[in-house]
């Protein structure tokens, strides 16, 4: 090895043993972290499950949606899963206490979704809740094996609040973020496979706005190609077995989750969007939806920046997650679980390169981000969170410029020396 090579990775190794945040602290963050989680869940089962508080919702939350959709399905009647009356029905009667809590639990999803919930309903709900929950947090965590190689960061990935967020919430993020990450690590060695896997997630379409950008810019044509031709064929497929009159019901009850949102009628501390900001500044909907547009075009300018020319992987992958959060003004505080992907990248690309100074701050941010919406946010008033995703999405602008701005002068001191010889 050179001896400025050395000199170099000295000084990597130096600026990461005197960062405050060392693996000696990082390991005892994470350990408390997880003691926090396992706290919470126990208190909360005992309350729900042996006390029965009334208005403490069973542990499996949104999951029951899935489920009983699934169970209508098998029963033969798909189109119910949209009737909010009959859905409520079904959730009341396997889960009684669905009766103290607040508000409905309607399907928002479109019929291309249907078949992936529908093992669940061969299940007894508690099983089901089980093993939806090992297969979302196993799933997820695979994943960010494939992206973070280091045996001692599984703590950290483990304990990182996204996780609990989804479990909490029982909702479908993890699945959707390892199906993104597994796509995105196969991007290059298997494009068709990756292009199949990202057509899935547009069962959840506001996730997927960036995509198509990213893959255009990046002259993907295979995966752009199979991912458009696998969402074709899953379209196709739900028009078949569940029928034209079920996307019919999925536009209406979008339009309805659509106006809930525009009137506020909605937890917006749980929102991660300008829109939310702006409509909890008491602005009006058309102000909302211009900013999150503004945001929007900023998101996809970053992606284009990235993926039009050639840099590290690693950032390219955390811009695209990082700008999908950014992307649409319905979101929730569990689809954050994407930002653990992201935070996997940017830390593998700064622990292989030089830290920036307040680098490992921001990932801090960006790792306890998902508890915002539930801890922070409704106390201060102020819907935050975008402005951190916004700084976020800077930052790794900002890396791929230094990286692009390093190769080029790099390239140019061959040309250089070889005109001094002549």
């Amino acid at each position: 090895m050179a001896a400025a090579d050395i000199t170099q990775e000295h000084g990597v190794l130096s600026a990461h043993s005197r960062h405050w945040l060392g693996q000696d602290r990082l390991r005892v963050y994470s350990m408390a972290a997880l003691a926090c989680y396992a706290a919470y869940f126990a208190i909360w089962f005992v309350r729900a499950s042996v006390l029965k508080v009334e208005g403490v919702f069973p542990l499996g939350g949104d999951f029951l949606v899935f489920w009983s959709a699934a169970k209508l399905v098998l029963q033969g009647d798909p189109l119910a899963v949209y009737d909010v009356a009959v859905l409520h029905k079904l959730e009341l009667a396997t889960v009684p206490l669905v009766a103290t809590t607040q508000g409905l639990l309607p399907w928002f999803y479109p019929p291309t979704f249907l078949p992936f919930v529908l093992p669940f309903g061969f299940l007894p709900y508690g099983l089901a809740v089980l093993v939806f929950f090992a297969v979302s947090v196993g799933c997820f965590l695979w994943v960010v094996s494939r992206i973070v190689p280091w045996r001692q960061a599984w703590l950290p990935c483990v304990a990182f609040p996204g996780i609990a967020v989804v479990m909490a919430t029982g909702q479908n993020a993890l699945l959707f973020a390892a199906c993104a990450g597994l796509a995105l690590t196969l991007l290059r060695s298997r494009p068709l496979a990756a292009g199949m896997l990202l057509a899935l997630l547009t069962v959840k379409p506001q996730l997927v706005l960036m995509v198509p950008v990213a893959l255009v810019c990046a002259r993907a044509w295979k995966t752009l190609a199979a991912m458009a031709a696998t969402s074709l064929v899953m379209t196709a497929l739900a028009l078949v077995v569940f029928g034209p009159e079920s996307f019919a019901a999925f536009l209406h009850n979008a339009a309805f989750a659509r106006s809930a949102v525009e009137s506020g009628a909605v937890h917006l501390e749980r929102m991660p969007t300008l829109f939310a900001m702006a409509k909890m500044l008491h602005g009006g909907a058309i102000l909302a939806y211009g900013l999150q547009v503004i945001g929007a075009i900023a998101a996809c300018a970053v992606v284009a920046y990235a993926w039009s020319r050639p840099c590290a992987f690693a950032l390219q992958a955390a811009a695209l997650l990082t700008a999908s959060m950014l992307a649409s003004p319905y979101l929730y505080d569990y689809d954050l679980a994407f930002l653990g992907l992201a935070i996997a990248w940017l830390a593998t690309y700064g622990w292989r390169q030089e830290w920036l100074p307040g680098e490992r701050e921001l990932l801090i941010l960006l790792w306890l981000l998902p508890l915002g919406g539930m801890l922070l946010i409704g106390r201060i008033g102020f819907q935050g969170m975008p402005i951190i995703l916004l700084l976020a999405l800077a930052h790794i602008a900002r890396r791929i410029h230094l990286e692009r701005t390093r190769n080029a002068e790099d390239n140019r001191v061959p040309a250089r020396h070889g005109r001094g010889e002549q």
